[in-house]
C-alpha cells in the first residue's frame, strides 16, 4: 500500500470513528410524557388525541374553554409551562390591525407602501387587509438566494431561520414577485410587513404595541415577544423537532409579526375567553377578525388570519403554529361558545390532538 491509499484509509477510518461516535453521543428522540397534570379527564384525553399524528412528543399542555371556564390539563407541563405559539402570533397580528383601523390608525384598503419604505415594489402596493388574509400574491418565505440558503441550513441545524431586521425584511418584500394576487397563499413575509407597518403607523415598534394594546388589557402577564434571542429568559425552554432533535429558539427579529409570541395555556385562555365573550378589553368586535372576507374561491374561509371550516367540515375557527421545536393549535366553536388550545414542544403538529378535543368533550 503506497502512502496516498495509507492517507485515504485511515481518513475513512477517522471519519467513519467521528460517524459512529456522532451517532452513539447523539440525545435520543424525547417520548411523551405520562405525568398528567390538571384535570385527569382532560389529560387521558390529550394522550390519546397525541397517537394521532406522527412524529416526536415531550410534553404537552391543553386547556379546554367552555360554560364551565377553563379546563387545564397537561402530560409532563401544566397551564404556566411556555411555549413558542408560532403561528398563532399572526391572529394577535390581526388584531392589532383591527384595532388600528378602529383607533383611525389605518383602513384595511391601505398600501403597505404608505407605512414602510417599500420603493416601487410591487409589494408596496398589497393592502393590509390583504396581507393579513393572505391575498397579498407574496411568496411564503424571502427568494432571495441568500435568503433561500439560510432557511435551509437553519433546518439542518435546528436554528431561527428568520435572523433579519426591518431593512432584510423590507428588502425581501422589494424583491418578491407576486403571484395569483387575491388568491389565498399563506405568507410570512406579507404577516412580517403587516405587523411592522401597524407599528410604523402608531409610532412604536411591534412588541410595544403588543404589549400596550393586547397583553396589558388582556392581563396576559405571562405572554412576550422576545424579538431577539437577549430578549429571552436565561431558562427559556427550547423543543425538538418532529424527528426529535434538539431545536433553537426562533425569536423571528422583524418577522415576529408571523410567529415569535411565547406564552402558556393560562394566558391563552385569557385570549379564547375574550374572543368567545366579545370582551370590552380586546378594543373591536372579535368578529371583525373572526369572521371571514370577502370571497373564498377555491381556497379557505378566512377572516384576518382566522380560518374558518367550510360548514360540512364542523364549526370550528382556528389558527395552528409551529417552530422549529414547537407546535400549537387554538380553535374556537363559536356556536357553542367553547374553546380548546393544545401546546407543545416539539415540531409534531398539535392540530389533531386540538379538534379532536374540541369535537369529543361537547
Amino acid at each position: 500500500m503506497n502512502h496516498s491509499t495509507r492517507i485515504r484509509w485511515i481518513a475513512a477510518g477517522a471519519a467513519a470513528l467521528v460517524l459512529a461516535a456522532g451517532v452513539l453521543a447523539a440525545p435520543r428522540p424525547p417520548s411523551l410524557s405520562t405525568a398528567g397534570t390538571g384535570d385527569a379527564a382532560l389529560s387521558a384525553s390529550l394522550a390519546e388525541a397525541a397517537t394521532l399524528e406522527p412524529g416526536a412528543r415531550d410534553t404537552l399542555a391543553a386547556v379546554l374553554i367552555d360554560e364551565n371556564g377553563a379546563t387545564y390539563a397537561g402530560l409532563g407541563a401544566d397551564q404556566h409551562t411556555e411555549f413558542e405559539i408560532g403561528s398563532i402570533t399572526k391572529t394577535f397580528t390581526a388584531l392589532l390591525l383591527a384595532q388600528a383601523v378602529e383607533r383611525g390608525e389605518v383602513t384595511l384598503d391601505a398600501p403597505v407602501g404608505d407605512y414602510l419604505d417599500l420603493g416601487d415594489s410591487a409589494a408596496a402596493d398589497v393592502t393590509l387587509a390583504e396581507l393579513s388574509s393572505h391575498r397579498s400574491g407574496l411568496p411564503r418565505i424571502a427568494t432571495t438566494v441568500p435568503a433561500l440558503v439560510t432557511s435551509l441550513w437553519s433546518g439542518y441545524r435546528g436554528s431561527d431561520p428568520y435572523p433579519y431586521d426591518l431593512a432584510a425584511l423590507t428588502e425581501h418584500a422589494k424583491a418578491s414577485a407576486l403571484t395569483d394576487r387575491g388568491t389565498v397563499a399563506y405568507s410570512n413575509l406579507g404577516v412580517a410587513l403587516l405587523g411592522q407597518a401597524l407599528a410604523a403607523a402608531a409610532g412604536s415598534d411591534y412588541a410595544e404595541l403588543l404589549q400596550s394594546r393586547i397583553f396589558e388589557p388582556l392581563g396576559m402577564d405571562a405572554t412576550s415577544l422576545p424579538v431577539t434571542t437577549d430578549g429571552l429568559a436565561h431558562n427559556a425552554r427550547t423543543g425538538f423537532t418532529a424527528a426529535g432533535r434538539p431545536a433553537d429558539a426562533w425569536t423571528l427579529n422583524a418577522y415576529a409579526p408571523a410567529g415569535g409570541i411565547r406564552s402558556t395555556t393560562a394566558d391563552m385562555a385569557l385570549y379564547a375567553q375574550a374572543l368567545l365573550s366579545a370582551d370590552p378589553a380586546l378594543g373591536v368586535d372579535p368578529a371583525t377578525v373572526l369572521d371571514p372576507q370577502g370571497g373564498s374561491g377555491d381556497g379557505p374561509l378566512i377572516g384576518l388570519a382566522w380560518f374558518t371550516q367550510a360548514p360540512e367540515d364542523g364549526t370550528a375557527t382556528w389558527h395552528n403554529g409551529g417552530t422549529g421545536g414547537f407546535a400549537s393549535m387554538m380553535a374556537l366553536d363559536r356556536d357553542a361558545n367553547r374553546a380548546v388550545v393544545v401546546l407543545g414542544n416539539t415540531a409534531t403538529s398539535a392540530d389533531a390532538v386540538a379538534m379532536t378535543i374540541l369535537e369529543e368533550t361537547k
